[in-house]
């Protein structure tokens, strides 16, 4: 076969995938300069001519050349210090001899001398310091700011009781611990000028609720399926705080942590809500059952019940939340022993359902309030 190219040349190709090319002028094949081969075969021999080199060893292929050898290899275990010590970079040995140098000066940054995390905000840092959930390591005030001096009864507690160290930082200082701070997330935070620096919350494991003993109202607990976000959280443990639920479940996993992120978004409540876990929610919620709870699940199906329609709660009650995304998951599902729902008011409504902070504070005031109508 025969092409001809945009130099005005003519490609004869062999059997060996080779082509041979000669430059044309007005004869065909006529300018009487020498053919020469390229194509794959050519290729091959110019390969050759670079001193038996072979392509691994050139370093533009895997042939001949390991993975360690490039530099891309998984990291053995008995040379991990060898390996820390080479990929560390320019800036981080600045930075860990800088941080070196102010640790033999006692001059760390509030983000570098955190024993635990940085509980920031008003309400939260004052919870912290009149419960006794956690332990308190220090208190950072802002300059000019009086949150002491509004309430002597808790600097007297602090300074007296708990010898817990008051320290006056800068606004600076507070804005870059919040954005550093181990448990506070990224990005600067509203502290109100205060934080604290806390040991972390865990919540409580739990297996089974405990039996109600009849006297008064049934008691109404929350349990939430996988709600991951902490914003959502700390907004249903407010809710929860205020209409006074006997106590509150999440999942063990895929759960929001106990984050100072939580208890900053419930004003606190974090630090006075019982929270638990539950390794696997649905076993849990299916014993709750068969121990005599009724288990009211959330869900937006039209055959759902109208939680205004509850009149009176005669048993122990556990609301359950899904997650933002997807709600109540299968199984949860299936352990509920009815569906209750929030009714709306629009029919032709774009939104169809409700946030999980706002539909929890809803459904939970309905449950609430017929569950004291039931006490004796």
């Amino acid at each position: 076969s025969r092409l001809r190219d945009d130099r005005g040349a003519r490609r004869r190709f062999d059997d060996d995938d080779r082509y041979v090319e000669r430059y044309v002028d007005d004869d065909e094949f006529g300018s009487g300069r020498e053919p020469r081969e390229v194509g794959f075969a050519a290729r091959r021999s110019r390969a050759g001519s670079r001193g038996g080199q072979s392509r691994g060893e050139r370093g533009g292929g895997r042939v001949g050349s390991s993975r360690a050898s490039r530099g891309g290899g998984r990291r053995r275990r008995d040379d991990s210090d060898a390996f820390e010590s080479r990929d560390r970079t320019v800036w981080q040995e600045r930075h860990d001899e800088k941080k070196r140098l102010r640790e033999e000066s006692g001059s760390l940054t509030l983000a570098e001398s955190l024993i635990g995390e940085a509980v920031y905000g008003a309400n939260p840092v004052r919870a912290a310091l009149l419960g006794d959930r956690r332990t308190v390591h220090r208190v950072f005030v802002q300059e000019g700011c009086d949150f002491f001096a509004k309430d002597a009864f808790l600097r007297e507690r602090v300074t007296n009781e708990l010898r817990v160290p008051i320290t006056t930082v800068t606004k600076h200082d507070l804005n870059m611990l919040l954005q550093t701070g181990v448990g506070s997330g990224s990005g600067n935070r509203p502290h109100n000028g205060v934080a604290a620096d806390a040991s972390a919350l865990l919540p409580t494991p739990i297996d089974l609720l405990p039996k109600w003993d009849g006297v008064g109202a049934p008691p109404v607990w929350l349990a939430l399926d996988e709600v991951v976000d902490p914003q959502n959280l700390g907004a249903v443990l407010r809710t929860a705080h205020f209409l006074n639920v006997t106590g509150v479940v999440v999942c063990a996993k895929n759960s929001a942590p106990l984050s100072p992120t939580v208890s900053k978004a419930s004003s606190g409540a974090l630090e006075t809500v019982d929270v638990f876990s539950a390794g696997v929610m649905h076993r849990f919620l299916t014993r709750c059952a068969e121990d005599g709870w009724d288990v009211l699940g959330a869900a937006g199906e039209a055959d759902a019940r109208d939680v205004n329609d509850i009149e009176v709660l005669t048993n122990p009650t556990v609301l359950v939340m899904g997650n933002e995304g997807v709600g109540l998951r299968t199984n949860v599902r299936r352990a509920c022993t009815s569906l209750v729902r929030v009714a709306g008011g629009c029919e032709t409504s774009t939104v169809d359902s409700l946030n999980v902070s706002v539909a929890t504070g809803i459904i939970l005031h309905a449950l609430i309030r017929s569950a004291r109508r039931g006490g004796t």
